[in-house]
């Protein structure tokens, strides 16, 4: 990045798949702990409405993946 060979896509890639695998790893947590995974004793569920907030916030994750698109594809899809 701070060379500024960094594109936009590649940082929309790694946030996209950087939230989707701490949710995954979340709800495991939570599967893993049982009926304590939705308790207060352990922090499983407070990470997880965390993470789950930060995936739906103001359409990101659409965003990631039309920023994506057209990468791949070369169309521009939000014009």
């Amino acid at each position: 990045m701070d060379a500024g060979r960094l594109r936009p896509e590649q940082v929309s890639f790694g946030k996209l798949n950087n939230v989707r695998e701490a949710i995954e790893i979340c709800r495991t947590a939570r599967t893993i702990l049982g009926a304590n995974g939705i308790s207060l004793e352990y922090p499983v569920m407070r990470h997880a409405t965390n993470l789950e907030s930060v995936l739906t916030y103001e359409g990101t994750v659409e965003m990631h993946q039309l920023v994506l698109g057209k990468a791949l594809t070369g169309l521009d899809a939000f014009r």
